[in-house]
Order: structure tokens, then C-alpha cells, then sequence
């Protein structure tokens, strides 16, 4: 399953570092060298990674954990922060703001990438619900996996399938997902489930969720 990181640096050269080290280990890799461009980017698309270093221009990595955590992203983002000022108190700063490693610069290649598998290994859904024998629900990352290929649902979305798959030889009715989903009854004399089935039907396949008219759906397990 491929990840996808982000490097955030104002040093061309860790940039390119950094950039070859996680294109070798087959990561999707997108650089950006401003903290507007940096927000549009984790606010629109999905990553994985961010490799920051700690000094940026007029901002630092910690205020970037910091603003992170306000912008409520899909998913959780690892966060590794590089820096050549490597003090305890830097080190223990950046952990306790949310990073998930910390990188002495400069660092010897071969070290740097074993942090990155390191992280990409905890990252790998073995808390992951197996629903079945191709099917997993990695509730960390809010993907849906089915056989080798990794889905991405919208929140509620996730939730409606993380349902079915509770319990898939069972048929819910739209009165218990919307109780379930939006805990809210009413909602199930509208169109709103249909349209959301409709959705995951459309990116994990027809064949996924059966219905069962005047009932309600199932998860087609095989």
C-alpha cells in the first residue's frame, strides 16, 4: 500500500535529501517551501508523512505541529522534524507538540530511511479490524482495504461501512444506520442513506453492499 509524505523545508539541499531518500522507498512525495502552500496542500490532498525541518522562514516546525492540529485533518499525519540544533530541550519541544521523531541532522542516509520504515511500520494496519478474508478496516488512517487496494472514504462514509462490516451477515435497516451514523431516527425517511450508499458503492465497487428492498443492506462477504 503506498503513503504518500510531505516535505516542508526552506533548504533546498534537505529538501532534495530528504526527497531522494523517500522517493527510493517508493513514497509519493510532494515539496513545499512556504506555509501557505504547506496548508493548501495538507488541507486538500491526503499525506501520510511530513518531514519538516525545525527552523522555516518566519515560522518554526513547532508551530506547524501546533497549527496542524487545528486545521482537524482527515487523518493522522506522522511527523518527523529535522533540525541541526538537537539540545534536549528542542528535542523534547517537538515530541511534546506531536512529532513522532526527531532527525539530528546531518544524518547518514541509510539512518534516515530506517527512521522512515520505522514509522511507515507503525503505520501498517495490524490494529486494523479484518472484517473478513480480504477486507480490512484501518480505522487510524480512515481507508478501507480490500484485497491490495487502499480506499478513502469520507468520514461518515468510513462509519457506514465500518457498520455493515460490524457484522456482515446481518441486514440493517435504515432506521439502525441512522441511529448508528447520525443518531438521529428521522433521517432514515429520507434519501440521505441511499446517496451515501450510492458513494461507496461507486468507489468500493457494485457489488460490496446488497440491498435488500423493504429491509435494509448487508455487506456481501465471499
Amino acid at each position: 500500500m503506498p503513503y504518500s509524505a510531505i516535505i516542508y523545508s526552506v533548504n533546498n539541499s534537505n529538501s532534495e535529501f530528504y526527497r531522494k531518500s523517500l522517493t527510493k522507498l517508493t513514497l509519493k512525495v510532494t515539496n513545499v517551501y512556504a506555509y501557505d502552500d504547506f496548508e493548501r496542500f495538507v488541507k486538500n490532498e491526503v499525506f501520510d508523512i511530513l518531514v519538516v525541518d525545525l527552523e522555516l522562514d518566519n515560522t518554526d516546525a513547532i508551530t506547524v505541529i501546533k497549527e496542524i492540529k487545528s486545521l482537524s485533518l482527515k487523518h493522522p499525519l506522522r511527523i518527523i522534524v529535522c533540525s541541526n540544533k538537537a539540545d534536549d530541550f528542542i528535542q523534547i519541544s517537538a515530541f511534546n507538540s506531536g512529532a513522532d521523531d526527531f532527525v539530528d541532522l546531518p544524518v547518514n542516509p541509510t539512518v534516515f530511511e530506517s527512521k522512515i520504515k520505522a514509522l511507515m511500520k507503525r503505520m501498517e494496519p495490524e490494529n486494523a479490524e479484518k472484517e473478513n478474508g480480504y477486507i480490512y478496516i484501518d480505522h487510524e488512517r480512515y481507508k478501507i482495504m480490500i484485497g491490495k487496494n487502499a480506499y478513502s472514504l469520507p468520514r461518515l462514509e468510513f462509519r457506514m461501512v465500518t457498520l455493515l462490516f460490524s457484522n456482515p451477515n446481518k441486514i440493517f435497516s435504515k432506521d439502525e444506520i441512522a441511529s448508528e451514523i447520525w443518531h438521529n431516527k428521522d433521517i432514515s425517511s429520507k434519501r440521505t442513506i441511499d446517496i451515501h450508499i450510492r458513494n461507496i458503492r461507486r468507489e468500493l465497487g457494485d457489488d460490496i453492499i446488497k440491498t435488500y428492498r423493504g429491509l435494509g443492506y448487508c455487506i456481501k462477504t465471499p
